[in-house]
């Protein structure tokens, strides 16, 4: 049985170079970029995200990653409310660069011969949603959905491709998880946490090591711990921006951060707290939208459209400084 998955991240565009937050743009409002030494202005950021899609619709070999990667034009579906915009689309990429043989499983013979330049195009569907400024807001986040199919997915391809054609025009194209205190519940409520790993600098009792900065680094690893409630929430007020440092003192110890093992899209993965933002939340698509390689193509655009504006209810808008 093959599965289908929707990743679900956030994104943020800023100026090239800008180290605060004063660079991160306003998704909405009117974008000054430099292209090839000219000054080009766009109305917002739809423009750009326009001219990327469009730009895509040709096929492109990214050789660095031995990936194809296009943009299906008839594929583009746009949508707009006044509460957001949203635009879906379909990507087509493959890898290339392996040889191998292409069997049918029924008569086990072989079909066809794969060479290192053949590469195994899928489908998947994707889309960009961005809420409108309300209530005095200026949106800076917007969130992206990525289908995944089995093993297979194309938000690395695809952000890649967004970063280096915005990095053109002296922008910078940024993933986050779309929040992370829903993504860090998510991993600590269904059972997916493997392993906690306190982390801290080692000092020698030794006065006579006093010249060394460190000798080295102590960890308490906790395997498959149950957190009590308390904790928890500890960990999600801090991860939502409310830096209390007393997050990381336990036990009369002070840790400088924390670290978590977790299963996530079938594998195991470690993050640091301090670095956690850069997963993407993963939600199954129901068998009704996706059954063993059938898509109901309307009704697939429906979820990613109701899953995003259910995240949207639970997410800031705006970069905290």
């Amino acid at each position: 049985m093959i599965h289908s998955g929707l990743l679900v991240c956030s994104f943020f565009v800023k100026k090239r170079f800008g180290r605060d937050e004063s660079n991160i743009l306003d998704l909405n409002n009117r974008i000054s970029v430099k292209n090839v030494d000219k000054q080009k202005h766009f109305s917002n950021v739809w423009e750009l995200i326009d001219s990327f899609l469009n730009y895509n619709t040709n096929p492109h070999d990214d050789e660095s990653s031995m990936k194809l990667f296009s943009i299906e034009r008839e594929s583009i579906c746009k949508k707009q409310t006044s509460d957001y915009r949203a635009v879906s689309f379909i990507v087509s990429s493959g890898s290339y660069g392996i040889e191998g043989e292409l069997t049918n499983r029924t008569t086990k013979n072989v079909m066809y011969i794969r060479t290192r330049d053949d590469a195994d195009v899928k489908q998947f569907h994707a889309m960009i949603f961005i809420p409108k400024d309300k209530d005095g807001i200026k949106v800076q986040k917007g969130i992206m959905l990525f289908q995944s199919i089995g093993s297979y997915g194309i938000k690395t391809i695809t952000t890649k491709q967004m970063k280096e054609y915005f990095a053109a025009m002296d922008l910078t194209f940024e993933t986050r998880t779309v929040s992370i205190a829903l993504f860090l519940r998510k991993i600590l409520q269904d059972g997916n946490l493997k392993k906690i790993t306190l982390l801290r600098n080692a000092i020698s009792p030794d006065s006579s090591d006093s010249m060394l900065i460190s000798s080295g680094r102590e960890e308490k690893v906790y395997i498959k711990p149950k957190l009590k409630e308390q904790w928890i929430q500890k960990l999600l007020n801090y991860v939502d921006g409310r830096k209390d440092e007393a997050v990381f003192e336990i036990n009369d110890s002070i840790y400088q951060d924390i670290s978590i093992t977790f299963g996530f899209a079938g594998r195991s993965k470690t993050a640091r707290l301090r670095d956690i933002d850069r997963f993407s939340i993963i939600e199954d698509i129901p068998d009704g939208i996706y059954n063993n390689g059938n898509t109901n193509h309307q009704k697939l655009i429906r979820f990613m459209l109701d899953t995003a504006e259910e995240y949207k209810e639970r997410m800031v808008f705006r970069i905290l400084k």
